[in-house]
């Protein structure tokens, strides 16, 4: 017994330098803080890659971007630089958007959609829900979810190379 504790505790000394080894060979890798351990390259090698560009031009002066498929929410294809974050108390965005503000045919006012609030009821028994929508109401407030902007509407990267598509909706294969 005392032999094999004693064999166990040479083994285990001769395997501490090894054990080290590894330690210390991890630890010089991760150093720089730059490695992520998913990507093929360093954060160094894609620095050097162009930052998007959005459009420049004003609100009001820029022309509407086609949506990318029926129903899509409307791209912004004007600058964001100074209307940014949007907030309760300021929102730049509905200053020129909302129905009653609306000043020319080039705005695109905020659809009722937006003024619609949930009706929550609560799921009958069977229903594979706890709560589910039992209707809509209007209101004269924009809903608290379509406030943000930003969340659904986004700016148009104007120096992407998007890659092109033959995704069809089933509305436009019906017309056709």
């Amino acid at each position: 017994m005392r032999r094999r504790a004693q064999l166990s505790s040479w083994l285990v000394i001769g395997l501490l330098p090894f054990i080290a080894a590894v330690a210390t060979a991890n630890e010089k890798e991760a150093d720089d803080g730059l490695d992520i351990y998913f990507r093929d390259a360093s954060l160094m090698a894609l620095s050097d890659q162009a930052q998007e560009s959005y459009p420049d031009s004003e609100a009001g002066e820029s022309k509407r971007i086609e949506r990318a498929f029926p129903d899509a929410p409307p791209q912004i294809p004007h600058t964001l630089v100074d209307m940014l974050p949007i907030t309760l108390d300021d929102n730049e965005c509905v200053e020129c958007h909302h129905p009653d503000n609306v000043a020319s045919q080039s705005d695109l006012p905020l659809p009722k959609s937006h003024f619609m609030r949930a009706v929550m009821g609560s799921g009958g028994k069977g229903d594979s829900m706890v709560w589910v929508v039992q209707g809509y109401e209007d209101t004269k407030e924009i809903v608290g979810n379509r406030y943000n902007c930003t969340m659904c509407h986004t700016a148009q990267a104007t120096n992407v190379d998007t890659p092109s598509t033959k995704f069809i909706t089933l509305k436009r294969k019906l017309k056709e």
